[in-house]
This record gives structure tokens, C-alpha cells and sequence, in this order.
């Protein structure tokens, strides 16, 4: 019996001991997940902050009324067991007193507008008069909002897969003239936008 006695004694120490230092441990994994988490977080303020400033600054410079950004996402499934594609609109700016789409374009599905990806994707869409739009939906969502002339190019990830589209829209301010010629985006003024708006892209990505 005495010899049976400090066996038991040992056996309940050390189970006593491993759950003080699994709970220890399980306190110590909590709180560093709450801590990448909180960075996470902070991370995600920074950049989106440093997308929304360069947004700015890019609307200001062409003297466009309102940008934004159109980013791709599954939005559930349908009964078939397939993802539905849709985007939504994460990021904008726009001039005082003009509408926000932000709240408008979530969870569109992209079915409704593959036109407008399509072209996107292409060549970039440079839309003078979007009143000249040939696809339906895409002329009806853009007038809805008064946009008059647009331009927008794809954002691709590293493998070249399109995740989302950056969108600037004029609805009541006039082109910059330097950029506008007998009605048509120039080629400058296509280069010099796509090189302006690089760095949104690579935040993105």
C-alpha cells in the first residue's frame, strides 16, 4: 500500500501538471491569434487607406467625377453545387454631392455584364459616350448613375487571372482637354492611366 500510494500521488501531479500546461499552452495560442489577427486588421487599414488616397489623387488629376473598383468574389452556390460569380464594389471616391454606386453594386452577378468584362479585359474600355454603348445592361447600369464617358482596365493577380476592375467615370466634369482629342481618349492619355493607376493594381494583388 505505501509503495502505491506515491505512484498515485506522482500519476495525479503529472496529469495535473499537463492540463495546467496545455490550458497554458491554449491561453498562449488564443492570444497569439488574437494578436495576428488584430495585425491583420491593422494591415488592412493601412492599405486600404494608402488604395482610397491614390484614388483621389488619380480622380483629381483627370478631373473625373468619381473611381472605383470592382473586385470578383464567390457569392454561394447554386443547387448544382457550382460557385456563383459575382463582384462587388470595394473601393471608391468621388466628387462632393455625387452618388456613391459602393452600396449600389454588391453582389452583381457576372453574368449581367460580360460585355463590359469582356471589353475590359481586352484592351481596357475607353467609352467617350457611353451613351454609344452597344450592350444594354452594361448602357443602362452606366447611365443610372450619369455617367456620360468612362474608361476602365483589368486587374489581373500572378498568374494573370482577372480578380477585379479599376473604373473611372465622368458624369458632370469635363475631360481634361491635353487628354481628349475629336472626342476619343488618345493613346497618351491611355498610357499615362495605366501607368497612374499601377500601383492600386499592386495592393490589390
Amino acid at each position: 500500500m505505501k509503495e502505491i500510494i506515491p505512484t498515485i500521488i506522482t500519476s495525479v501531479t503529472s496529469i495535473i501538471i499537463a492540463l495546467i500546461t496545455a490550458g497554458v499552452f491554449n491561453m498562449m495560442k488564443e492570444k497569439r491569434a488574437k494578436q495576428n489577427s488584430r495585425n491583420k486588421l491593422s494591415q488592412q487599414i493601412e492599405t486600404d487607406e494608402i488604395v482610397h488616397s491614390t484614388l483621389r489623387e488619380i480622380r483629381r488629376k483627370y478631373n473625373a467625377d468619381r473611381i472605383y473598383v470592382i473586385q470578383f468574389h464567390n457569392g454561394g452556390n447554386f443547387y448544382t453545387s457550382s460557385a456563383m460569380q459575382k463582384a462587388s464594389v470595394t473601393y471608391e471616391r468621388c466628387s462632393d454631392g455625387l452618388e456613391r454606386v459602393t452600396e449600389k453594386i454588391q453582389n452583381v452577378f457576372v453574368s449581367h455584364y460580360n460585355w463590359l468584362i469582356k471589353q475590359t479585359m481586352e484592351h481596357g474600355l475607353f467609352i467617350h459616350d457611353c451613351g454609344h454603348i452597344p450592350d444594354i445592361s452594361t448602357r443602362a447600369l452606366i447611365k443610372k448613375f450619369g455617367t456620360q464617358s468612362m474608361v476602365a482596365l483589368p486587374i489581373t493577380d500572378r498568374d494573370n487571372h482577372l480578380i477585379a476592375l479599376l473604373c473611372m467615370d465622368w458624369v458632370f466634369s469635363e475631360h481634361v482637354e491635353i487628354y481628349c482629342e475629336n472626342e476619343e481618349f488618345t493613346k497618351n492619355f491611355k498610357e499615362e492611366f495605366k501607368t497612374d493607376t499601377e500601383s492600386v493594381k499592386n495592393f490589390l494583388i
